[in-house]
């Protein structure tokens, strides 16, 4: 094939690519050899499924393509757009991931330098299946086709992620509010802790009732003073009995209550009977 044969046909197929993309396609330069650029939308078709981004595939021909591979590139559009929307007054977004960066979100996969690297690879490898054919057009399709499934996977990944996380924060929640299944073992092991507890602790209420009651001293049945007096004096007053041995009169200091026919006491005869009764506790 002659030179002007070559010519013709690289003409040929710039034609067409303009054609197919009208506003992707770039001229680069004519001279020496033709150069250009072709923006390719990555999406799934409207499926929402991936984060639309732009990959800029730049081919420059050789004097005897398509008899050998051109010369190409492939670089991530939005990086270069987003440096040229610096300068821009509106900020706009091209439809394809231009304009102002978006925040990503939690499953917004994205495409990293070795994957566009891999994907350099394959528009290679289905390059030189087609060599003496035009073939920019194929290697652009390629690289789309290629480009969304390495998303798309991506994706699913983090969404995968994103799951294991909401089921691990969830199943986290939920156990707060479950207590520790009974089973015969751990029930055994419980009740064995709580009969020593409970041991101990009637053991120390033992001992603090024998030291308290060494601090009171000895009690009324243990030969000492009677209860009542030792109340008493403790009150700092005298008890019934103690005023009625001090002062006799009190005795006779109701009399005058008495009608005619009323019987009198004899308060002297309680003594004795009370007499008699220490003396019988005592036997």
């Amino acid at each position: 094939m002659t030179d002007d044969r070559y010519k013709e046909e690289q003409q040929n197929e710039v034609d067409i690519l303009q054609s197919i993309y009208p506003t992707e396609f770039e001229e680069i330069a004519t001279d020496p050899q033709y150069k250009f650029s072709i923006k390719i939308p990555i999406d799934d078709d409207g499926e929402d499924e991936i984060r639309p981004c732009v990959v800029k595939l730049v081919v420059e021909y050789t004097p005897t393509y398509p008899d050998e591979l051109p010369e190409f590139d492939l670089v991530l559009a939005d990086d270069e757009d987003g440096e040229d929307d610096e300068d821009d007054e509106d900020g706009g977004d091209n439809g394809h991931g231009g304009g102002a960066k978006q925040q990503l979100g939690e499953t917004d996969a994205t495409l990293s330098e070795q994957d566009i690297e891999d994907m350099k690879a394959r528009a290679r490898e289905m390059a030189e299946e087609t060599l003496g054919m035009a073939m920019v057009f194929s290697m652009a399709t390629t690289i789309k086709e290629t480009c969304a499934d390495r998303l798309r996977e991506k994706t699913n990944e983090l969404k995968r992620i994103r799951e294991l996380r909401i089921q691990k924060e969830i199943e986290a929640e939920q156990a707060k509010f479950v207590g520790t299944l009974v089973t015969r073992a751990n029930f055994l092991e419980w009740k064995e802790k709580f009969d020593r507890e409970m041991s101990e602790r009637n053991l120390r209420n033992q001992a603090d009732q024998t030291a308290a009651a060494g601090r009171r001293g000895p009690s009324a049945g243990s030969g000492g003073a009677p209860a009542g007096a030792a109340s008493s004096k403790k009150d700092g007053k005298l008890s019934g009995r103690e005023l009625f041995e001090q002062d006799r009169a009190l005795a006779q200091s109701d009399s005058k209550f008495i009608a005619d026919g009323d019987v009198s006491v004899d308060a002297s005869l309680f003594a004795k009977e009370e007499d008699i009764s220490d003396d019988d506790d005592d036997n």
